[in-house]
């Protein structure tokens, strides 16, 4: 019994001693598999190698042109042609078509809107002398008034009349034409001085710039508000072609004015008019001499 006893606790000795000895190798085995496993991994932050290979060079096909940059688009310039740099005009002489130009002042404001509804729905264009005070305060009804097709000028910034230094008038001018420019993205050569005033100081300062002074041809007196029907017949009795009109969209309540544009506009057309802008008249007038000096034997 005794005998027996003893040879099965050897035996279960035996077994206890192998079964640790395999756990401790294969404990051993996994250990140095995991080791080899973390040698692989790259470290936090370097790229697989197969990311490190240089990238192949892209070959275009042969013949096939170079990209090349997108040149910057050029602001809107208005401006005459070249012969009217400097210079003062009243209207074009243009005989071989009816032509005529309305022209508005001291705007942009909620008249303007209304103006350009006008214009619209008689598929006609104008020109604007904005004030730069009102361009500040109303930079999209000017943005409008440009990408309506219209024509944009400078009417100094505070519409002063009386006599004004160089400095003055160069800030009043320049100040106006930046705000046309922020408000519009267009540039403008194009100048009337407050009250049609030529000797005051803005004018002499505008020439020196190469802006064309413009003035007028017609002018129904719509400032002092008149009715509506008076500032119309006023227009329609003395327009001829190559006529500026003088008008008015700021400067106080220009309901009357607005009234008699609408008459004013679809009466022209009928006679056969077409409403063109400041610098469209003056090309037309150029492109007319031009034409007939060409027509002449040499």
């Amino acid at each position: 019994m005794t005998s027996k006893f003893i040879k099965k606790s050897a035996i279960q000795i035996l077994i206890i001693i192998g079964s640790i000895a395999l756990i401790s190798l294969f404990s051993e085995i996994r250990q140095t598999a995991n080791s080899n496993s973390l040698a692989q991994i790259p470290r936090f932050g370097n790229p697989p190698p197969n990311l490190l290979k240089p990238p192949k060079p892209q070959i275009l096909p042969s013949g096939a042109p170079t990209p090349s940059p997108k040149p910057p688009e050029q602001p809107l310039v208005f401006a005459p042609p070249a012969q009217f740099r400097s210079q003062i005009v009243y209207k074009a002489s243009i005989s071989d078509s009816k032509v005529i130009a309305l022209t508005f002042d001291d705007g942009p404001t909620a008249e303007t809107l209304q103006i350009l509804k006008i214009l619209q729905k008689h598929k006609a264009v104008a020109t604007f002398f904005c004030l730069g005070a009102n361009l500040r305060e109303n930079p999209e009804i000017a943005k409008r008034v440009v990408q309506a097709g219209n024509a944009i000028g400078n009417h100094t910034w505070h519409h002063f009349y009386h006599n004004v230094t160089e400095k003055t008038a160069a800030d009043e001018i320049d100040n106006t034409g930046v705000h046309i420019y922020r408000s519009t993205g267009a540039k403008s050569l194009l100048f009337r001085p407050p009250g049609g005033r030529l000797n005051n100081g803005f004018a002499d300062y505008a020439k020196k710039k190469n802006y064309v002074v413009v003035m007028w041809s017609i002018d129904p007196k719509d400032f002092s508000q008149p009715p509506a029907a008076v500032i119309a017949r006023s227009v329609l009795s003395q327009a001829t072609s190559g006529a500026i009109v003088l008008l008015h969209d700021g400067g106080g309540d220009r309901q009357q004015t607005v009234e008699a544009v609408s008459a004013i506009i679809p009466k022209l057309k009928q006679q056969g008019y077409r409403f063109v802008t400041v610098p469209q008249l003056l090309q037309m007038q150029a492109s007319q001499k031009q034409q007939t000096a060409d027509q002449k034997p040499k």
